[in-house]
């Protein structure tokens, strides 16, 4: 385990970046396998169940991880032309993201400045205005104000080619697009991002090509449900009929940059890649999992034969015991035949069943009874659960942080 601190076509440079990681993670993983081990924290962790059930730091934890901190809204690919634009709501804030006719990602309020009416309600699409149905105000894809019915009655003081739509910080980096939802805030997505920022350049997203989408919701603190991606001790027993014949268990492979992981939990049959040359490993297989904190999950590979799909698993909360998952299957280098959509909709039924019959029914239907537990108890975190581990100590930090 180690810890350390605009996306360009592909290109040979990044691909061997890319294999050579792969090549450097799958002799990791056979080094565990052959000796019975795994990544550990140094010590078991106790953790307070109420910080998934306390109302009042639920508030607190809503304000600083989902207004405070940059969130990823989508990738460069989902506002692939000029006037592509897609609805961000998922923190309570009613924001639209446009890609401008002069090709630059931002961020607005979808809020009409005259009197409040939606600008944009469609989820997604294209457009090189966006009209208000309320009275017909008019926006162009840079937010200004270029069109008011009946502009006279307002004695000059409308701002029609000036001051428009109220904006939010947004910046596209490494083939992604942020938000901080926040219109009075400052987005340092350099500090947040610092040294994964190069680990997001390598995955080269920007012939990505998106494939499917679905919300998946679940009656349970979001924290609870993001636990559930970062070990894989509970493989064995919740994913007994899937996942649990897929992947080994208990063997976690983690890399830390700051508050975000890069980590792995390999499939089954790696003792026989053990003394076998390097050229014969299976390395283009080798499943990468991202988390991009506080919310995010990029799994890269990790039920495709031939690693070339990829899943984006975004989780929002909307109550302290209520959440939902925006999850996006993409083609990491575009979709190559009909054989290969299908084999991608394939695997996002795996991912589909996974989380809703086993991942989010298990935190759903368990909630519910841990504010009954008495006064005082903890849960335990093992030594091999140290994603769990590091994912609520850097939860704790970032509530701690004063900027």
């Amino acid at each position: 385990m180690s810890d350390t601190a605009t996306a360009k076509p592909e290109t040979a440079e990044g691909a061997r970046s890319m294999r050579a990681l792969r090549v450097d993670l799958f002799r990791k993983v056979l080094d565990h396998a052959g000796a019975g081990t795994t990544d550990l924290a140094p010590d078991v962790m106790q953790i307070d169940p109420a910080v998934y059930f306390d109302p009042d730091y639920f508030a607190q934890e809503r304000r600083r991880l989902f207004r405070e901190t940059p969130l990823l809204v989508c990738l460069s690919c989902d506002l692939v032309e000029p006037g592509s634009f897609r609805l961000f709501e998922d923190t309570g804030a009613p924001i639209v993201v446009t890609r401008g006719v002069d090709g630059k990602v931002r961020a607005f309020l979808n809020v009409c400045v005259h009197r409040g009416g939606r600008v944009v309600r469609e989820a997604c699409g294209t457009a090189r205005r966006f009209t208000c149905r309320y009275h017909g105000w008019t926006y162009d894809t840079a937010g200004k104000t270029v069109g008011i019915p009946s502009e006279s009655y307002f004695c000059g003081k409308a701002p029609a080619g000036g001051e428009g739509l109220v904006a939010c910080p947004a910046e596209e980096r490494h083939g992604m697009v942020f938000v901080l939802p926040d219109p009075g805030g400052t987005m340092d997505l350099d500090r947040h991002l610092g040294a994964f920022g190069a680990e997001m350049e390598r995955l080269n997203f920007a012939g990505a090509e998106p494939v499917m989408e679905q919300k998946f919701q679940s009656s349970s603190n979001w924290k609870f449900a993001m636990d559930t991606y970062l070990e894989s001790y509970h493989l064995p027993t919740l994913h007994r009929d899937t996942f649990a014949n897929v992947f080994e268990s208990n063997l976690f492979l983690l890399d830390m940059f700051g508050p975000h992981y890069r980590f792995t939990f390999p499939h089954k049959g790696l003792h026989k890649w053990i003394g076998r040359p390097e050229a014969e490993w299976p390395v283009d297989a080798m499943p990468i999992t991202y988390f991009l904190f506080p919310n995010t999950i990029i799994a890269v590979g990790s039920v495709s034969a031939n690693g070339s799909s990829f899943t984006t698993h975004r989780l929002f909360p909307t109550a302290v015991g209520e959440m939902y998952a925006n999850v996006r299957m993409y083609a990491l280098s575009g979709v190559k035949s009909a054989e290969h959509r299908a084999e991608m909709e394939a695997n996002f039924e795996r991912i589909k069943g996974a989380a809703q019959d086993e991942d989010y029914a298990v935190t759903g239907e368990s909630w519910g009874g841990l504010s009954e537990l008495p006064p005082g108890r903890k849960f335990l975190l093992g030594r091999h659960e140290v994603g769990v581990q590091n994912f609520h100590r850097n939860i704790a930090r970032a509530m701690a942080r004063e900027d």
